[in-house]
């Protein structure tokens, strides 16, 4: 018999492996250049400051919920992964060394489909950096064998809506929530 410890990889080996093989310098359309790399504990405080760089309509899309600040409690959600069903992948800016953007996916427990949520500094809109971002983080989830890729959405963030769809994402209607959608990516 085999344990799940003989069939599965420690997380901190799928960690060292994801940071491998997923940390990269990106450029996006704009030619803005930006390293992204994924969470760890150790960015707790610097993801706190950077959702205070967030606008407040855009915290709101990012959670579904009026959020003023991000709790602590949530943070250390946000930057304690498991790294097999879970991911953040942050975009740092080279200047700086600030965060200036966070991509969260989180699948489901067959891994087959994952949800994506991105949030971005207001200082960094417009630089192609959530494009760039979310084109990472849709070939992470292919490489990781997911069938699809979703995004919920409020029907009023019709930018994010309108980028997953110029990237081919389809728009779907949320189930029991009109002021929702699904917006899918789904991969062969």
């Amino acid at each position: 018999m085999v344990s799940k410890t003989d069939a599965e990889p420690a997380t901190s080996e799928i960690w060292a492996d994801t940071r491998e093989r997923w940390s990269t310098d990106l450029t996006s359309r704009t030619g803005y250049r930006f390293h992204v790399r994924p969470i760890s504990p150790d960015d707790e405080q610097a993801l706190g400051s950077f959702f205070t760089r967030v606008t407040p309509d855009d915290l709101r899309f990012r959670f579904l919920s009026a959020v003023r600040t991000v709790p602590h409690l949530q943070l250390i959600a946000l930057s304690r992964m498991d790294h097999r069903r879970t991911e953040n992948f942050l975009a740092i800016d080279p200047d700086s060394g600030l965060i200036i953007a966070s991509a969260m996916i989180a699948a489901d427990a067959a891994l087959q489909t994952a949800e994506v949520a991105i949030a971005i500094s207001a200082d960094f809109k417009q630089r192609g950096v959530s494009w760039t971002l979310l084109d990472h983080v849709a070939r992470y989830a292919r490489a990781r064998g997911f069938k699809s890729l979703e995004s919920t959405e409020s029907r009023d963030n019709h930018r994010a809506i309108a980028l997953e769809q110029q990237m081919g994402f389809e728009l779907l209607p949320c189930p029991g929530d009109a002021t929702l959608c699904i917006v899918r990516a789904t991969f062969n």
